[in-house]
């Protein structure tokens, strides 16, 4: 319950009481018996809500922990190899992927069905990259 302060009119003395934001009681004075009013507080430190839950102590813990992640991010992308993937055919490395293509022709391979591996191997080296320049920038959010 919230502490309140009232003044007497007739003595002018102070004191504290305790009661519901929306109780109004009437309150005497200890010294006179006086009807006091309430007042307010001249010695008032601020209001702080303490505990789990509220914005404040969240929202900076919640940032801290975000900058730590986008840190140790950094720090991997920078200082660990990630692994490439190159233009190849049968572990032979070619200069592009429709060289590759035409090695698996020559080979006799479904060219519908190498298009297709091509194509994943496309997407994943995009993803692979688009990640680890997330995780430079520090804007990686898994």
């Amino acid at each position: 319950m919230p502490t309140y302060d009232y003044k007497c009119d007739a003595c002018e003395s102070i004191q504290e009481e305790f009661h519901g934001m929306t109780e109004t009681p009437e309150i005497h004075c200890k010294n006179c018996n006086g009807i006091m009013q309430k007042t307010v507080c001249q010695n008032f430190n601020g209001f702080i809500l303490k505990g789990s839950g509220w914005t404040g102590k969240d929202l900076k813990e919640k940032t801290y922990q975000l900058d730590k992640r986008r840190e140790i991010g950094k720090k991997m992308a920078l200082n660990h190899d990630i692994p490439q993937i190159l233009p190849n055919y049968k572990g032979e490395v070619c200069s592009s992927w429709d060289d590759a293509k035409k090695l698996a022709k020559e080979d006799g391979v479904d060219g519908l069905r190498y298009e297709k591996q091509v194509q994943d191997l496309k997407k994943q080296e995009h993803t692979t990259k688009e990640k680890v320049n997330n995780l430079i920038k520090g804007t990686d959010n898994g």
